[in-house]
């Protein structure tokens, strides 16, 4: 066990319509930006491409407007861009985690006090 599954912690998750979006599909749509290809993105971070796209269409259910501008093509001739709502989003969602991530260590504080030893000897044991 890593010492970062030891430690309490907190996550954003939105919910949007009837999506949830956090910090996977977050940085999967950065990738795609900094990329260029949802191909690329989703090599990145180990998954298909069907799993990727997938993901990103959910994700856009939950939007009126688009997340992404693909163009069709294959190996050197498609790709993806961002809309400025995707890049928009990303933003807000990093700007909101950062201060609920900063709000939050009173708690985290109290609950590393709190927290049973079991993970620790679970650990110790393997």
């Amino acid at each position: 066990m890593t010492q970062a599954s030891k430690n309490p912690g907190v996550r954003t998750k939105l919910f949007v319509a009837n999506e949830t979006i956090g910090i996977g599909k977050i940085k999967l749509l950065r990738l795609v930006g900094e990329t260029g290809s949802i191909s690329a993105a989703a090599r990145q971070m180990g998954m298909n491409y069907r799993r990727a796209w997938f993901l990103i269409n959910s994700m856009q259910t939950g939007f009126s407007e688009p997340l992404l501008c693909t163009v069709r093509g294959g190996k050197g001739r498609g790709g993806a861009i961002l809309t400025p709502l995707a890049t928009e989003l990303i933003r807000r969602y990093e700007t909101h985690s950062t201060l609920i991530a900063s709000q939050s260590c009173d708690i985290l504080d109290w609950l590393r006090s709190v927290q049973s030893d079991l993970s620790t000897e679970a650990s110790e044991s393997d």
